[in-house]
């Protein structure tokens, strides 16, 4: 990646953490829930923007590195992590914050001017952040629903940020209505509602993005199209008799590791598999380039020799 959207990514999560400040700054002033929770969803943001920055740095391994494949793969621990950290934990503190001021309904406190001011701020830079990462998401999930755009997607950047986006213009929502019917009635229960509900929120953002990682960190399989390739480029090849497998499986977003089990005719030679396995890595790499591992089997070698065990061992 460029420097450009390394400065962006810097640039957003240095808001980020500016925005947390200031509502940490605003619920202290005013007393309100609501903002301590909105804090602790910007801080999640600025957690978010940091795993972006680490994605930057392994991109910079060369393909099949392993040193970048590991890391890879913590990128995706340290995400959980931080998911269950920020969003998990903090919706909890949330939620608590928020059934405290539900239940204590005490008078609203002061103040409302600066709370209104620092979300008024915050609900800009979420619109347009929204309106820019909208616009990719159109362009990137075209013929996909967004179940399958955010479930599916090996490297799911722009509809998860997409779903952050829309999560953070919900959260100053709800915290703006909670202030304004706090003050519009002098009771901090509706402050408490609305704090509750943007716990609620952060929950299901961690709930999300834990299922994510850890599908990531298990495997996930190649899409389907592209293994319908692979079976395509081995039906062209003259000297292979039968295909008994495929398995592709996503080590990174961009680093896939194939299998592939064949049967070779009995005619074809030693110097001819060997032409034709280098024949089918080209083609594979040269059409789905992200399949940067395969791994061929002559299954009918493999067979071969097992029989002449078996009968080596009858002889015994």
């Amino acid at each position: 990646m460029a420097a450009a959207p390394r400065t962006a990514i810097l640039g957003t999560l240095l808001g980020d953490l500016a925005m947390a400040v200031a509502k940490f700054v605003a619920a202290v002033l005013t007393g309100s829930a609501a903002l301590v929770a909105e804090a602790i969803h910007s801080v999640g943001s600025a957690g978010n923007q940091g795993l972006l920055l680490l994605g930057v740095r392994l991109g910079r391994f060369a393909p099949g590195d392993s040193r970048g494949l590991a890391l890879a793969r913590e990128r995706y621990f340290w995400g959980g992590v931080v998911v269950f950290a920020v969003f998990g934990i903090g919706g909890a503190f949330a939620v608590h914050a928020g059934a405290v001021a539900l239940l204590a309904d005490v008078p609203a406190g002061g103040h409302a001017v600066v709370a209104y001011g620092v979300l008024g701020i915050a609900a800009a830079f979420a619109v347009f952040s929204t309106h820019g990462t909208l616009r990719q998401y159109l362009l990137s999930a075209r013929g996909r629903t967004f179940r399958e755009a955010f479930f599916e997607a090996k490297d799911p950047t722009v509809v998860v940020t997409l779903v952050e986006d829309l999560a953070g213009i919900l959260g100053i929502v709800l915290a703006l209505a909670g202030l304004l019917l706090a003050q519009a009635f002098g009771r901090s229960a509706f402050d408490g509602a609305a704090a509750l509900a943007i716990g609620l929120l952060l929950a299901l953002r961690a709930a999300l993005a834990a299922l994510k990682s850890k599908r990531m960190l298990l495997g996930h399989a190649a899409a389907s199209a592209d293994q319908e390739k692979v079976r395509r480029i081995l039906a062209l090849q003259p000297g292979i008799e039968k295909v008994h497998d495929v398995t592709a499986v996503h080590l990174a977003p961009q680093d896939v590791l194939l299998g592939i089990e064949v049967d070779f005719r009995p005619d074809v030679g030693a110097d001819e598999v060997r032409r034709i396995v280098y024949s089918i890595e080209y083609r594979i790499r040269e059409a789905l380039p992200h399949m940067r591992r395969v791994y061929i089997e002559a299954g009918s070698v493999v067979r071969f020799w097992e029989r002449a065990t078996e009968r080596k061992a009858g002889n015994g």
